[in-house]
């Protein structure tokens, strides 16, 4: 990464004027903390870490990619920075990992992290095949102690924070359908065509928030350990052909049934030809309530194509405040012992919902959820 590229995401990351950062009683202890992987997300988390998270200390980044090790030294150059992770768990004193690494090393390296006794933020998904997902849940459910946290950072945007309290004081009446758009910027230089070769699908990759996010605003744990009836999936391919041979779409379109009587409707999109978008609207029996994508900019520009504010060009952008405080609630659970909002059971509850909308999208048919909560899918598929 150059360093205009760092500066240009880190101009992102110091907008922290409506973030409560958590401030611990001065010589207090402090989580210390290694991030395991630095790519995107990695090098958000590292960043807000060691500036932004005043009761974290960044102890150790580790990653094989000689751009990270690069990016370490141009930008935390007072951090220890490891090619393994092996050397990182084997670091002293060490409290907790942020991993952030391809998605195939997930659930290894979570399974890894508690038996070294270690708290854990994981970035989402578990595990691109929800089955195996289950031993980190069962792992998780087994350590109390320790805190497995999973990254669903729209739980901590400030605004989808204030839809759910809305929606728990009953303001909205009781809620009945929710609607959520999720527009990647698209990208023509050939990245996403190569990074979705391993990303588990658009539902599983993508999608994977909406869903979450949906199980949260509609209070679905209400129904039981059934939580979802049926989905129904389809999608097209706009803008990269490609993606065929994957059995894949750019652009999805998701009907989710919830046992507890609610439903929701997803378009997923690789194809944003305005930055990026996420917007939801929720429907109560009192009122409807819409979060929309902020601009980037309070400044409205005026000029010979009309009035206008520009758009955050990706979900870095979008959700750049939210990542902060991320951070810093997985820092004051782990010292606090407070509880996780975002566990690997609700990681795998959503795994089970973007896996069924991926099948149905393939065989064209609904797929139904049986009375244990798990996907009715014929082992063929």
């Amino acid at each position: 990464m150059t360093n205009a590229v760092a500066a240009a995401n880190n101009s992102v990351f110091t907008s922290t004027n409506d973030v409560p950062l958590q401030v611990g009683a001065p010589g207090a202890r402090r989580l210390r903390v290694a991030v395991l992987g630095c790519g995107r997300m990695g090098q958000r988390h590292a960043y807000n870490i060691y500036h932004l998270t005043p009761r974290a200390e960044l102890v150790a980044i580790a990653d094989p990619s000689p751009m990270a090790e690069q990016w370490v030294k141009e930008n935390l150059s007072s951090v220890n920075y490891y090619k393994t992770t092996d050397e990182v768990f084997a670091i002293p004193d060490l409290d907790a990992v942020v991993i952030a690494t391809i998605t195939s090393t997930h659930a290894p390296l979570t399974l890894q992290a508690i038996d070294r006794g270690l708290h854990v933020l994981l970035e989402k998904p578990i595990t691109i095949d929800y089955e195996s997902s289950v031993p980190v849940v069962e792992a998780a459910e087994a350590h109390p102690e320790l805190k497995v946290m999973i990254g669903f950072v729209r739980r901590f945007d400030k605004a989808l924070l204030e839809l759910y309290n809305h929606v728990q004081a009953e303001r909205a009446g009781t809620p009945y359908v929710l609607k959520s758009v999720s527009q990647d910027v698209y990208d023509s230089t050939g990245y996403f065509v190569q990074y979705a070769r391993g990303n588990g699908g658009i539902f599983m990759d993508c999608g994977i928030h909406d869903i979450d996010m949906s199980r949260w605003l509609l209070n679905t744990q209400s129904a039981g350990r059934q939580e979802v009836k049926r989905v129904i999936a389809s999608g097209l391919i706009a803008a990269h052909p490609e993606l065929e041979e994957m059995d894949d779409c750019d652009n999805a379109f998701c009907i989710i049934e919830y046992a507890n009587g609610t439903s929701a409707t997803l378009h997923l999109s690789r194809t944003g030809m305005a930055g990026y978008n996420s917007s939801v609207e929720l429907m109560g029996m009192k009122q409807n309530c819409t979060v929309s994508t902020p601009p980037s900019s309070r400044i409205k520009v005026a000029d010979f194509d009309g009035h206008h504010n520009p758009t955050p060009a990706t979900y870095l952008d979008r959700y750049g405040e939210a990542f902060i405080s991320e951070m810093n609630e997985f820092a004051a659970i782990c010292l606090d012992d407070k509880a996780v909002p975002t566990t690997a059971y609700d990681a795998l509850q959503a795994a089970k919902i973007a896996k069924a909308l991926t099948v149905s999208f393939l065989t064209g048919s609904p797929v139904s959820f049986n009375k244990a909560g798990e996907p009715i899918i014929d082992k063929a598929v």
